[in-house]
């Protein structure tokens, strides 16, 4: 369902998204020790981020972050 560094993550507003998600890398997001700071592309707004843990998530919250990706590097 996700690629290797694509993570599934929740805003501060509740919005689900999938992100590119790199250990100790960020190239359009600020880190900000255990979540960042980026655009969220359902709401439209900036905001912090927390990645969902696939192992405990709801199966529908990971469904709902992955129909919308912030951004495709190729």
């Amino acid at each position: 369902m996700f690629e290797r560094f694509d993570r599934p993550v929740r805003c501060k507003d509740g919005h689900l998204f999938t992100t590119i998600w790199v250990p100790f890398a960020s190239a359009k997001a600020l880190r900000l020790v255990d979540h960042r700071f980026q655009r969220c592309p359902v709401g439209h707004h900036w905001t912090s981020v927390w990645p969902l843990d696939p192992s405990t998530a709801d199966p529908a919250d990971l469904a709902r972050a992955g129909e919308v990706h912030d951004i495709h590097i190729p």
